[in-house]
């Protein structure tokens, strides 16, 4: 039987459609249990190469083998296409919208870019979350249910942790682009109660960029991520919190599937 099954999901909050790459695990199909979820963005480069970095974050290969070595029993991702019209992954991926990025990246020709973060978190937890807990067997409690990403994602990931404390209780950001809206996402951090048992991942690596031709990007991923990381450890306990520091690590898959088994490790224990 497939273990990564492929489904165009209507998103009705943004009024498109989107690619969900469903991965189950190695004995879905052996036994009755339920599983924890964890819900990734940018689901087209978590088992196959990214066209950008040549590399996969490969996630099915990463869990199988966790599984099969009994540090896990069992795990069901749900990875979401980013949207690649345009810049609509940045919109997605920002509840907040900003007129300063298109000024720091090169590559852009846009005067604004976010703003659809809001409604595209609504979409995963309001329509996507029931449609994979009917049709799989999920446990479908906020204890068993996790949200990571990378970069842009690690950022939307934020986001969704803290405003549906509710519906999730783990957080996984990866490289994240504090710097997209620094002072809205520390000032979100700061401005919501965050529950006691919240867990949070945080890592980055010192040779990280967005754009080779802005010098300061490594110092301004570094810096970003250890904000966020000291604004959650005055909200919660520091064995709720892991923070990775990965020297010489790029803005890359090959470093988010390097470090990925360590955060499944740490988050579900």
């Amino acid at each position: 039987m497939e273990r990564i099954i492929i489904k165009e999901i209507y998103i009705p909050q943004l009024n498109r459609k989107r690619i969900t790459r469903i991965y189950l695990p190695i004995d879905y199909f052996e036994t009755q249990k339920s599983y924890p979820v964890l819900y990734m963005h940018d689901g087209q480069n978590l088992f196959d190469k990214s066209p950008y970095s040549g590399f996969s974050w490969e996630v099915d290969k990463s869990l199988d083998i966790l599984q099969r070595e009994g540090y896990i029993d069992g795990l069901i991702v749900v990875g979401l296409d980013c949207n690649r019209e345009g810049h609509k992954r940045l919109d997605e991926y920002s509840p907040w919208e900003n007129f300063e990025v298109p000024k720091l990246l090169s590559r852009l020709d846009i005067p604004c870019v976010g703003g659809e973060g809001d409604q595209y978190v609504d979409f995963i937890v309001h329509t996507l979350k029931p449609i994979i807990d009917s049709e799989f067997r999920t446990l479908k409690g906020r204890e068993n249910t996790i949200i990571a990403g990378s970069s842009m994602g690690g950022f939307i990931s934020l986001y969704a942790g803290v405003k549906y404390q509710d519906v999730f209780s783990k957080v996984g950001a990866f490289s994240t682009a504090v710097w997209f809206s620094e002072s809205d996402l520390l000032n979100f951090i700061r401005e919501n109660k965050i529950r006691n048992d919240m867990k949070f991942y945080l890592d980055i690596g010192t040779k990280e960029t967005s754009d080779e031709k802005v010098k300061e990007f490594p110092d301004i991923y570094v810096k970003g991520t250890l904000s966020v990381y000291d604004e959650l450890l005055k909200k919660l306990p520091k064995e709720n919190l892991k923070l990775v520091v990965d020297e010489g690590a790029t803005h890359s898959e090959k470093y988010w599937a390097k470090r990925f088994p360590e955060f499944i490790k740490w988050i579900i224990k």
